[in-house]
């Protein structure tokens, strides 16, 4: 009897858990979805409708960091989800902002930090916008380096990166975003998704304990913290049914 017990007990924990962690990639949200890195307002909009109808609840860091590592309580997120946005562009904070507001729910920007302030050739986001957004308890920063937007491992196979010149570039900037926000910077997006071995562990020594990748599909509880999966979307191709189709089946 006892073992039948213990049985239906761990087999009710196991249904309980979270199935799993959905990380959502964004780039642009603007009017003009002229690439496939720019998802519509309205296409937003819908996709967060259809979220919230779903019962996905947005997670932080941290709360994302706890799944990785198979401690974040199913009780409380039956259905976690993260939301990320690359490169740090302005429609984030004109568009995607405000709907987030609304929907109550967070979102995580992966910034390349010498673009900040930057208003050509694309506009990106300012410093006093980061701030209102880290504020706002809405939006989190991380890394998506400080000016090495580049395949990373290729140039360095190539001899024209260094460990060195990796590592500086990375813990610079960490360093900065953490002035000029006040608040730890631990999180990594690759560009372009590109990492090997030797990429992780200049990121650990750089000081960061999320790493995320575009390696595509969802995170299983207690899968670990520097490969993190996301499912990449953009405006025209990814309708509600797509976004269910790839929530689904893990991307």
């Amino acid at each position: 009897m006892k073992r039948l017990l213990l049985f239906l007990a761990l087999t009710g924990w196991a249904l309980a858990q979270p199935r799993y962690l959905a990380v959502l990639c964004y780039h642009q949200i603007h009017k003009k979805a002229d690439t496939e890195m720019v998802t519509t307002p309205e296409r937003f909009r819908q996709q967060l409708d259809f979220l919230q109808q779903q019962g996905y609840q947005t997670v932080n860091l941290d709360q994302a960091q706890a799944f990785l590592e198979g401690k974040l309580s199913p009780q409380k997120f039956p259905k976690p989800l993260l939301i990320t946005f690359d490169d740090g562009y302005d429609g984030v904070y004109g568009y995607a902002f405000p709907q987030l507001k609304k929907h109550k729910m967070r979102a995580v920007v992966f910034l390349v930090v010498s673009q900040v302030d930057r208003l050509k050739p694309t506009a990106h986001l300012t410093k006093d916008q980061l701030k209102e957004m880290s504020s706002s308890g809405v939006f989190e920063f991380g890394s998506h380096t400080y000016n090495m937007h580049v395949p990373i491992p290729e140039r360095r196979a190539a001899g024209q990166l260094s460990a060195f010149a990796i590592r500086r570039d990375l813990t610079r900037s960490r360093e900065v975003l953490q002035d000029w926000l006040g608040k730890p910077v631990r999180s990594l997006a690759w560009p372009y998704g590109h990492y090997d071995e030797g990429c992780l562990e200049l990121a650990k020594q750089s000081g960061f304990r999320l790493v995320f990748t575009t390696d595509y599909g969802y995170n299983l509880p207690g899968s670990g913290p520097w490969r993190i999966r996301r499912i990449r979307l953009s405006s025209d191709f990814d309708t509600v049914e797509v976004l269910r189709a790839k929530l689904e089946t893990g991307g």
